[in-house]
């Protein structure tokens, strides 16, 4: 949703995103973001309906706040750039600590002013025309928000792209969006970008947040339920991973296109026959360093499982008791809601769950009502 929200605030013509539900906090910092820079965006139950402003996005006349989510500052930060003119940019505490310099430097390549690293910073545009890499083992959003701010560049921008990548489904997802918003482009090594008009279609049904499958897988298996029609989520690289996790054996699970489900795919494992997950690397540079701040909390739940070079190594058979004390969601929301599922089984105090919003509001409301219906 987010990025179809990057595309229609660059679109004239007006486009209906419909979704089930009620859009998370990440989600809602996007908008109010692209708000800012003249985009009109009318909230309606299940629906919003999107408007570019006429000529591009404007240079906003107060800060862009992104709240928790590094999707958001990426996106933001490319558009803004684009622009003639200086945009400051700021998160919450949690989001001032990402790295973001992949993005930062390859700006200031194609000529922008970018004030720091790590948010709060000030971007000076617009981009120069020019050329410039991305090392795509890091992230795949440095990428995604190259071109979705594409449309507003006055000239050619070459990219090479450089190491192993990850999260390809995601920049996948971002090909995909662009290609239907009138982009013609592709992905290569070598990458040619240049401005184009987007035209966003009338109407976009957005999907369930595949990210949320094993959290809630993890609930059934704690409880001995199937409350969830498993189906919808299709194939994924999410999906894959689960099936190998799954498999009925000691599992080698590869996160290098799915590291977000770290903390639920190691909680599951660990009540299963074990193994390894593997290519989760990147999975340091998210709210938390995910791979540490996994061994914590399900350590605090008895759970035992230890760090490997690229993930984590997870002995089978086990299964989660009661907290000594409360359980540090670390600002991750990922985290929490993982810690949140394991407490409905054994019990636990959690600080800082209130960061589960960002995903999912209402997540407590929803896994309360599944405890009490199982």
């Amino acid at each position: 949703m987010i990025r179809w929200i990057a595309l229609a605030s660059q679109s004239e013509s007006g486009t209906e995103l419909v979704f089930r539900g009620v859009p998370g906090r990440d989600i809602e910092s996007m908008a109010t973001c692209m708000e800012k820079m003249g985009a009109s965006i009318k909230r309606e139950r299940q629906k919003w309906v999107i408007r570019g402003h006429r000529g591009g996005p404007i240079l906003p006349n107060s800060v862009l706040d992104c709240g928790n989510s590094a999707t958001t500052a990426n996106f933001v930060t490319s558009i803004a750039a684009c622009l003639d003119g200086s945009v400051e940019i700021d998160g919450d505490l949690s989001l001032r600590k990402r790295d973001l310099s992949p993005l930062t430097s390859a700006l200031r390549e194609l000529g922008c002013g970018v004030s720091s690293d790590c948010l709060p910073y000030i971007v000076s545009g617009p981009i120069i025309p020019g050329s410039f890499w991305i090392d795509e083992s890091f992230s795949s959003q440095t990428l995604s928000g190259i071109i979705l701010a594409s449309p507003g560049f006055s000239g050619e921008v070459k990219i090479s792209l450089r190491g192993e990548a990850v999260s390809r489904w995601y920049r996948g997802l971002t090909i995909e969006t662009s290609g239907l918003s009138g982009w013609t482009g592709g992905y290569g090594e070598t990458m040619i970008l240049d401005s184009w008009v987007v035209e966003t279609p009338e109407r976009v049904s957005i999907p369930g947040e595949f990210s949320l499958f094993p959290i809630s897988l993890l609930f059934d298996d704690l409880h001995g339920t199937n409350s969830l029609d498993h189906c919808q989520f299709g194939e994924s690289s999410i999906t894959d991973a689960i099936e190998e996790a799954k498999s009925g054996g000691y599992s080698h699970v590869s996160l290098r296109d799915a590291s977000d489900i770290i903390a639920p795919l190691a909680a599951l494992m660990s009540m299963g026959k074990g193994g390894v997950i593997v290519g989760a690397s990147h999975a340091r540079g998210k709210e938390s360093d995910r791979i540490m701040s996994t061994i914590r909390m399900l350590s605090s739940f008895g759970i035992e499982i230890e760090e490997n070079n690229e993930g984590l190594t997870i002995p089978g058979g086990q299964s989660p008791n009661q907290p000594k004390g409360p359980i540090d969601c670390e600002d991750d929301h990922r985290l929490a809601m993982t810690a949140a599922v394991l407490a409905t089984k054994v019990g636990g105090e959690l600080s800082g769950h209130e960061i589960c919003e960002v995903t999912h509001p209402g997540f407590f409301e929803m896994i309360l009502t599944r405890y009490q219906g199982r």
